[in-house]
């Protein structure tokens, strides 16, 4: 509709008091660019409608932000976030990625000079995994080079001296999610022979098994008629999922994906729970609930119930 309004455009002429053009000066700005500093552009990666009001709720629960938000409908399926505080829109960025009814939620910083229809929003970031790679590779610097192939890198999970000798390299990259996630690539270390190296990605929406895009899920998508029934194991993307890990062993990674059937925040791998719903034990006479329920069997930590 945009491009055939401005093929029309182009072809309307003008009478000379008509052409004349309009400048606006700072003054017709200063209020909408101190808002934007609070503000972020938001779309979900989906061929489905969308509940406005659904997403609103979803997005509030999920967030919990301190100083309230609002979301307002800019463009078809492109959503204006504005926070109450800056301190709320620097946490749901970098808690990112997020999801709405499991399907990908795209969020970054708004820019006030562009028109709606002129904003790209197609990146997001993912903690990435990497296997295979020989413990010598196990490196900051190995990680900003693979990780390069796929986006921008943001983080490579190392501890101080810069190795990782863990189950695998993990690396937070930004990169366009219209695109097949790469399933590996083939690495040659020091002139030595050449190796595969596979990725997982922590805390993926919905995606189909079978073409590797995030956009959609086997019942969405064009070609599933042509597509033969096969287990879902055999599928070419299906082992992409990784599950979460903490970072360099000592914080928790913290995301905004929902866990399947569970409407309650995650952290981590772990559920928050109000100490009225978690169990409790006696120590010293007094009784004490956990802080935090594990999904992976970690250690609780036990306070004293109030």
């Amino acid at each position: 509709m945009d491009e055939e309004l401005e093929e029309l455009w182009k072809k309307l002429s003008f009478t000379e008091e008509k052409d004349k053009g309009i400048e606006l000066g700072s003054g017709s700005t200063k209020a909408a660019k101190e808002r934007g500093k609070n503000c972020a552009v938001l779309k979900v990666l989906t061929q489905r409608s969308i509940s406005v009001d659904a997403l609103r709720k979803n997005m509030r629960m999920m967030w919990k932000v301190n100083k309230g938000v609002q979301i307002s409908e800019i463009e078809e399926d492109l959503f204006l976030v504005e926070f109450g505080d800056g301190r709320d829109k620097k946490k749901v960025l970098n808690m990112c990625p997020w999801s709405n009814k499991k399907q990908l939620v795209l969020i970054q910083d708004f820019e006030v000079e562009l028109a709606p229809r002129e904003i790209d929003l197609k990146r997001s970031p993912f903690w990435v995994q990497m296997f295979n790679l020989p413990l010598r590779s196990r490196m900051r610097e190995t990680g900003e080079v693979i990780g390069s192939k796929l986006g921008t890198v943001l983080e490579v999970d190392v501890f101080e001296t810069g190795v990782h000798w863990g189950k695998c390299l993990r690396m937070r990259i930004r990169f366009d999610v219209t695109k097949i996630l790469v399933r590996g690539k083939q690495v040659t270390i020091e002139g030595g022979k050449s190796r595969w190296i596979n990725f997982k990605y922590e805390w993926l929406p919905n995606f189909y098994y079978n073409c590797g895009l995030l956009s959609h899920a086997l019942k969405d998508c064009l070609n599933s008629s042509e597509i033969p029934q096969q287990k879902i194991s055999d599928l070419q993307y299906a082992w992409l999922r990784g599950e979460p890990i903490r970072r360099g062993f000592k914080d928790l990674t913290r995301s905004g994906m929902e866990k399947e059937g569970d409407e309650r925040s995650w952290e981590g791998g772990v559920r928050l729970e109000k100490p009225s719903e978690a169990r409790k034990k006696t120590v010293g006479g007094k009784e004490h609930v956990p802080r935090l329920t594990s999904r992976d069997g970690d250690n609780l930590t036990w306070i004293e119930a109030k």
